[in-house]
């Protein structure tokens, strides 16, 4: 599984771990399919990471936004 990650658009959000934010991560797919999903975690990659698991044949992924209260 490859990762790709983009410029930080969490990057002027408090860098605390303790923050969980909502990010919206494209999952791209062997096959060629893509689809946005929203996960809740503490950075991209582990945001991106929970996007990945919940697809069997994912090629790679982009953080598409993030969003933190």
């Amino acid at each position: 599984m490859t990762y790709v990650m983009n410029s930080s658009f969490c990057s002027s959000l408090p860098t605390n771990r303790d923050i969980l934010k909502e990010y919206w991560v494209e999952v791209i797919l062997f096959d060629g399919e893509s689809e946005i999903v929203t996960v809740y975690a503490y950075n991209e990659e582990d945001a991106q990471s929970a996007a990945a698991s919940m697809f069997d044949d994912v090629d790679y992924t982009m953080v598409q936004g993030c969003f933190a209260q």
